[in-house]
């Protein structure tokens, strides 16, 4: 291994992913940079994940299995897998995502500055079965008009306040990431925060006081959406613990946030709730929950967002005709829920 040439060691945590990790593992094997190892730690799976990993045959791939620790133990699982990484940088790729091949090759060269603990891009948004939205996430058009400052973290800790906002939760897709691994042992590894399942935010919060990101604006990863994953099954849980997290946070002197500053954080929470409703009841509709569907309704059409209230009048609608929204998401080129992985 030379410095031109570091290793790369890619986190793979799985759970029942038998429909997605050939995809995902495949992906990895197709990077035109050669010089990485794949660490797939199985988080108990009962279906067949861990035989479709064993029809690889590259040494590169290390699959270890574990009990079932569940999404509450997320950041367990995720630091026993970097205790296991030999590389001097880390890749997050979740077992039902994949990569573009150029992904590690386009990415490794931002390394080259020290002061760099974190690179990250965009993703394309797939449904179950990997068909592509034909527009661009909200997340994507929202960091086109971020400035340069937060994109790049520089100076180290411009991106703080950014992270514990509701944009922020999704700025930094996991599956495009890279960190230098001297980073994440600096900060403790992971994060794990009592009733925040995800440790992404957190983790690169902690990062964000450390060292600069790179910010690559082309698309270095793809995420899947299925009514499986974990952000569709516990979105309830999830939505209401990262909000909890970040203004508690806000007010935390070790990230020194003025009142102003702390004020902003606030104010862009108010609106998440009335989205969080929404998106319940079109889950409510594909698993034909048409009563329920309609209260989560009626609830996020007093939102300011008229994206939100146009959309939720619709659901409302088709609940009646005891229809899902599927059908209307895809005629607006965004990934459907509702398809199953054939």
């Amino acid at each position: 291994m030379t410095p031109q040439t570091p290793l790369i060691s890619v986190i793979t945590p799985a759970f029942n992913h038998e429909q997605f990790i050939r995809q995902c593992v495949g992906s990895v094997i197709a990077q035109t940079y050669g010089n990485w190892e794949q660490i797939i730690l199985d988080d108990g799976s009962t279906d067949r994940t861990g035989d479709v990993v064993a029809q690889f045959r590259d040494e590169r791939i290390r699959y270890v299995r574990q009990e079932n620790r569940g999404i509450g133990e997320l950041a367990e699982t995720y630091n026993r897998a970097l205790s296991l990484c030999r590389g001097d940088l880390v890749a997050i790729l979740e077992g039902d995502d994949w990569w573009p091949a150029e992904k590690l090759s386009s990415m490794i060269g931002a390394f080259s500055d020290p002061e760099v603990v974190l690179a990250f891009g965009h993703t394309y948004e797939t449904d179950a079965n990997g068909f592509k939205s034909d527009r661009l996430s909200r997340t994507t058009r929202v960091r086109a008009n971020l400035p340069r400052s937060i994109l790049f973290n520089e100076p180290v800790g411009s991106a703080t306040e950014c992270l514990l906002s509701v944009v922020g939760q999704t700025l930094i897709p996991p599956s495009t990431v890279m960190i230098r691994r001297a980073a994440l042992h600096s900060i403790g590894g992971f994060q794990y925060v009592p009733g925040n399942s995800p440790v992404d935010v957190p983790t690169f919060l902690c990062l964000s006081r450390i060292g600069k990101f790179h910010y690559f604006n082309q698309f270095l990863g793809y995420r899947r959406y299925h009514l499986s994953s974990a952000t569709v099954q516990f979105l309830d849980t999830m939505t209401s613990a990262a909000k909890r997290f970040a203004l508690q946070s806000a007010s935390n002197p070790q990230f020194n946030l003025s009142v102003a500053q702390q004020k902003s954080i606030e104010r862009s929470w108010d609106a998440v709730h009335f989205s969080a409703e929404f998106s319940r009841g079109r889950i409510c509709l594909i698993r034909r929950k048409t009563k329920q569907a309609r209260r989560h309704f009626l609830v996020a059409i007093d939102s300011r967002d008229p994206y939100i209230v146009l959309a939720s009048l619709l659901g409302w609608t088709l609940s009646w005709f005891r229809s899902d929204m599927e059908w209307v998401v895809r005629l607006a080129g965004r990934p459907s829920v509702s398809i199953t992985a054939s």
